[in-house]
């Protein structure tokens, strides 16, 4: 046969990319390097956890609380107020403590001391008493030389200096001015016939009003002294027209400025 009548020869075809399905690859298997040393650590780690627990759960308690110090606030108050009694040993901080107890109005400051196995000591630096603050609701606080005022367990733990606030009630730990309560309790020293013959009864009044502070007494007068400046010279101008005067029929003497007196009746 000639060449025409011959089948054409096979031919090789290229495959298109297009028609390639795309190849994805997989990403390796997370593989453990050691996993006997994992197990390991990790039972190390919940062992060393569980002793830790035991060792603090079997930690002895505080089971004494010696306190030091004490007129103001009674004994079983200020343990109460540390927290340490039966608290555990390693668990209880003397500076928490110390804070709660600074938190009781007639406490300055402490020390604690915490000492294995199970006891504590406290030393309390308590509030001065400088005299006494009476309420208008006749409630007594004792009253230092900051003007803090402060209950007390033992009545006898101030001196007999009173001043009357007229100017309403008052809360523990409440700070009246400084300089105010040492004029008052001043005045409270001021003996009965001191000033003059009929002066009796002396009895220092904070007044709510624009007179403030006020000297009464039992004869039916009062020296009036309004705030704390210039006290010195107040009290001295009194003293003196008092003394010039030791006769005179008196409703008041008001020395609320220093540089003038007036005196009523005129």
């Amino acid at each position: 046969m000639g060449a025409r009548g011959r089948a054409p020869a096979p031919t090789l075809s290229t495959r298109s990319s297009r028609g390639r399905a795309p190849r994805t690859r997989r990403r390796p298997a997370l593989r453990i390097a050691d996993p006997i040393r994992l197990v390991t650590g990790t039972i190390a780690l919940a062992c060393a956890l569980s002793l830790a627990w035991l060792s603090f759960a079997s930690t002895p308690a505080i089971a004494t609380v010696t306190v030091v110090g004490a007129r103001h606030v009674r004994v079983g108050q200020a343990i109460a107020q540390s927290g340490l009694l039966e608290a555990p040993t390693f668990g209880a901080s003397a500076a928490e403590a110390r804070t709660r107890l600074r938190g009781l109005a007639a406490v300055r400051d402490a020390r604690v001391e915490i000492s294995l196995p199970s006891s504590a000591r406290v030393t309390l630096v308590e509030r001065e008493a400088a005299g006494r603050w009476i309420a208008s609701n006749g409630l007594e606080w004792f009253v230092d030389a900051d003007g803090v005022l402060f209950p007390s367990a033992d009545p006898a733990a101030a001196p007999d200096l009173r001043v009357t606030d007229e100017r309403g009630q008052r809360t523990a730990g409440e700070r009246i001015d400084p300089a105010l309560v040492a004029v008052a309790l001043r005045l409270a020293k001021i003996a009965p016939g001191e000033l003059r013959a009929d002066a009796t009864a002396p009895r220092v009044v904070m007044t709510a009003g624009a007179v403030g502070l006020v000297l009464r007494f039992g004869s039916g007068w009062e020296v009036r002294f309004g705030g704390p400046e210039q006290f010195d010279e107040k009290l001295a101008l009194a003293k003196r027209y008092l003394r010039d005067n030791p006769q005179r029929r008196l409703d008041y003497v008001d020395v609320r400025s220093a540089d003038r007196i007036v005196v009523s009746p005129q």
